[in-house]
């Protein structure tokens, strides 16, 4: 095999014929087609349907019972409540008209010990957290009741836009009693019997508080899509596709209504869907969750960096890389975590100087060549790139599910993968021109910074005027 120059991102520019032999099979493997994606989009878009009609579908296509679009005229004050991984954010959100809006936040860490008990000892801690931050903002004394929206990023099966259960605690959240409660209940309870003066009346999920809160900005928003930890979207469904037999559909003509499409577990009934490679399959089978999230663990922040880990390991053992010296480091599975891939992606320094401090300083490697680090920025930009194709193409199935490019349409994007990851917007860009030619200037894509928080102020602000015109 030559040793032909290639330009910096397409491999090793120097190595043995063996390495350079084994980083083209790894480019086979990890590159995807415009057909392939096309297949995968098309799948997807299929799962969609399922999904709407029936509870049979590995993607569980949620309605929000969020079924009127914001004007981005609506003013006021509002609240936002947000619960992720580790922090709960608070916020105050007014909203001035003309899609401008103004927001206070604060954040409160999550410790361990709330993760792992009973749901009340979480309500009980949001609630004090929400009681500082009134204080914090001079809201104390309020006479009118504020409005309040609760955005969790869980799965979440709703009666109403304020009776919702949590289906699963997913990431490392184990919560009891919680089985069939409606959350807002508890937190309403909560609220009350500390004289707290808020009135919950939204709670959503992550993906439909982006949505709410770039459809406020930019009333075209038709799609929010996640790429952080994990990965998600939702976006806004005819009624008329909505057939599940126990949704029973307000009366509105042409009404719409934000469906959170759960992708992340498409694939999971049926892997063959998913093009996956035998790194993809050694991820899955070692999760602590095998079997669940296939897509996910394809695409989102906690996964990339394993892929990349166990490929590395891979190369080692078949003594292509790092001259066949293992480290504890190397060995422990989600050590080398997706931030690392980041800072390797963006180093163009001649020697890889920042690519050499992660392998020597962070992984403990000895020593490694310039051949080694170039194999390695490789391996993650093979990663990255297949990840953001492939949310292309899941996106995709949305904009051809709602037949949506003629008239235009803008994407909220967000997420730690997303924001930070060197050229992930450009490849996801890349990805849909592959799949829509000129006809990708039609697609506008935005990013939501606070989305989640933001759309949970908006949605309590919805669910009064959906009540109001009930």
């Amino acid at each position: 095999m030559s040793h032909s120059r290639r330009s910096f991102s397409q491999g090793p520019v120097t190595g043995t014929d063996a390495q350079i032999e084994a980083v083209e099979e790894l480019r086979n493997h990890l590159n995807l087609s415009t057909e392939e994606l096309k297949q995968f989009r098309d799948d997807l878009r299929h799962e969609m349907d399922v999904g709407l009609s029936s509870d049979d579908s590995h993607m569980d296509m949620l309605p929000s019972w969020v079924y009127k679009h914001p004007t981005g005229q609506e003013t006021g004050e509002y609240l936002g409540l947000e619960m992720s991984g580790s922090n709960i954010r608070i916020y105050l959100v007014n909203l001035h008209g003309q899609g401008r809006i103004s927001t206070r936040q604060q954040k409160y860490v999550i410790h361990d010990s709330l993760k792992k008990g009973d749901i009340n000892s979480v309500i009980d801690f949001m609630v004090e957290s929400v009681d500082s931050f009134l204080s914090f903002v001079g809201k104390y004394e309020v006479k009118e009741p504020l409005a309040l929206g609760f955005v969790l990023s869980f799965p979440l099966k709703h009666t109403a836009l304020n009776k919702a259960f949590v289906l699963q605690w997913t990431k490392d959240f184990e919560i009891t009693g919680a089985d069939n409660k409606n959350i807002a209940e508890l937190l309403q309870i909560a609220f009350k019997r500390r004289h707290i003066n808020v009135n919950v009346e939204a709670v959503i999920n992550g993906a439909v508080g982006c949505l709410l809160a770039h459809s406020y900005r930019s009333l075209d928003t038709l799609v929010a899509c996640t790429i952080s930890t994990g990965t998600n979207a939702a976006y806004w469904e005819k009624f008329e596709s909505i057939k599940k037999s126990n949704v029973t559909l307000p009366s509105v003509e042409n009404g719409e209504m934000i469906i959170n499409t759960e992708w992340g577990s498409f694939g999971d009934l049926n892997p063959g869907l998913l093009p996956r490679t035998f790194y993809d399959n050694r991820v899955n089978r070692q999760s602590v969750n095998p079997g669940v999230h296939l897509f996910e663990k394809m695409v989102s922040g906690l996964y990339l960096g394993e892929i990349v880990r166990i490929i590395m390991v891979d190369f080692l053992d078949r003594r292509l890389l790092f001259d066949g010296q293992y480290t504890t480091e190397l060995n422990t599975p989600y050590f080398f975590e997706a931030s690392y891939m980041s800072a390797i992606g963006s180093d163009d320094t001649p020697d890889l100087e920042a690519t050499k401090h992660v392998l020597e300083s962070i992984m403990n490697l000895p020593s490694t060549t310039l051949s080694d680090r170039r194999i390695v920025r490789t391996i993650c930009e093979l990663v990255s790139r297949r990840a953001a194709r492939l949310v292309a193409a899941a996106i995709s199935a949305i904009i051809e599910k709602r037949n949506s490019l003629e008239q235009g349409l803008t994407i909220s994007m967000e997420g730690s993968v997303y924001e930070s990851f060197p050229n992930f917007p450009r490849r996801v860009n890349d990805a849909l021109k592959a799949l829509y030619g000129e006809n990708v200037n039609h697609i506008n894509l935005g990013v939501t910074r606070d989305g989640n928080g933001i759309g949970a102020a908006i949605a309590a602000m919805i669910n009064i005027t959906q009540k109001q015109s009930a």
